[in-house]
């Protein structure tokens, strides 16, 4: 059902999307967290939150308020339901897109659970997919979050 309604969205209107890769690394036990998204559409919602013009490339303060936006909308907890704490490594523009580099310790990639609100609050029709992986390796299920799934925690499984 969910696969249709998305589909439907994207042949109508398109469909506003950001990508993170999770990967377990099992020699660090980490997680190495990369987060794609429109650098058109971070731009929009940090002018929204601080009220005034910004640039992602420009703007001297763009990168701390861009890690505080992220850091505050993307949390993963582990199976005692605490959050880790995420370590902003860095971003890179790259034309209309920027890449957000996110890590933290794990003591193992089991009972981990995600919520992932990335500019949900700035398009209705936006989705985060979710790719897990296991030291480079893809593993099924994508996780997905919309706006019906605000605030909530989906299981994290490598």
């Amino acid at each position: 059902m969910l696969a249709l309604a998305l589909g439907l969205a994207f042949f109508w209107h398109g469909v506003h999307m950001c990508t993170a890769t999770v990967d377990y690394q099992a020699s660090s036990k980490s997680l190495e967290i990369m987060i794609a998204m429109s650098a058109d559409h971070l731009e929009e919602i940090l002018r929204k939150q601080s009220g005034r013009e910004i640039e992602l490339d420009r703007t001297r303060d763009a990168q701390k308020l861009a890690q505080a936006y992220v850091l505050g909308r993307f949390d993963v907890k582990d199976a005692s339901d605490k959050s880790l704490k995420l370590k902003w490594v860095g971003w890179e523009i790259k034309g209309g897109n920027v890449n957000c580099y996110v890590e933290t310790p794990v003591a193992g990639p089991d009972g981990l659970k995600l919520r992932d609100d990335l500019l949900i609050d700035w398009q209705r029709d936006q989705v985060n997919r979710v790719l897990p992986k296991r030291d480079g390796k893809g593993k099924p299920p994508q996780l997905l979050f919309w706006v019906g799934t605000l605030g909530q925690y989906l299981p994290l499984v490598f």
